[in-house]
């Protein structure tokens, strides 16, 4: 996430310009939420994959996976369809894609091993 924010903000460098009509200086509730679930979420993540390992979290983990790797499939396809396409925002959103389809993976493995507690 740092990195496809990073993206973005690259691109003031070159000149885009980023001003939002009717801007206020308030940030909505809606940016909190997102970056709630795509900031701070993935904290909680990891330190359930180091301290538990009881069946509901790992099925949970899997859950949880499965949605970030569709909430990144649909990202991508709408920058497919985006008139002004970013080869630059294309090429992170497939690594995303592919690296959150390979958590989706691992995470199945990890529920279905054999010696749970």
């Amino acid at each position: 996430m740092i990195l496809h924010f990073n993206y973005h903000i690259g691109e003031l460098f070159y000149g885009i310009d980023i001003i939002r009509p009717d801007a206020n200086g308030e940030v909505p509730l809606g940016v909190f939420i997102i970056r709630s679930v795509f900031y701070h979420i993935p904290f909680v993540w990891i330190l359930l994959i180091m301290y538990r390992s009881s069946k509901f979290w790992k099925i949970s983990l899997f859950v949880i996976s499965s949605l970030y790797a569709l909430a990144h499939i649909g990202h991508f396809i709408g920058e497919l369809s985006n008139e002004a396409l970013s080869i630059s925002q294309v090429s992170l959103l497939f690594t995303v894609l592919v690296t959150s389809l390979m958590l989706v993976f691992e995470h199945y493995r990890y529920w279905k091993q054999d010696h749970t507690n």
